[in-house]
């Protein structure tokens, strides 16, 4: 998921690359776009993911951002979903071009 997601431009994954530090829950932004408006987006085309500040707000404030988008990957998801999820991500960034 990681690597798929390092492929879309203007998308910044939130925390380390690390894969020997990370779970399966990736947060992400998306420049010029919401959290919320991502997260709307994504719900139309079946990809569930959490926006906001995810109970952390003081972080957010630190990092400098509104909040995140916040996926989670398990061992049910398979490749179609990761690609819904990126192609999703497409779509709102033609839509808030």
């Amino acid at each position: 998921m990681l690597s798929s997601l390092k492929q879309v431009d203007g998308l910044h994954i939130i925390g380390s690359l690390d894969l020997s530090i990370r779970v399966g829950v990736v947060s992400f932004v998306v420049d010029g776009i919401h959290p919320h408006d991502i997260a709307e987006v994504l719900s139309s085309v079946n990809v569930a993911v959490r926006a906001g500040h995810h109970c952390a707000m003081p972080l957010m404030k630190q990092l400098g951002i509104v909040g995140t988008a916040r996926v989670s990957i398990g061992v049910y998801n398979t490749r179609e979903d990761i690609d819904a999820l990126v192609k999703g991500i497409l779509k709102a960034k033609e839509i808030f071009a």
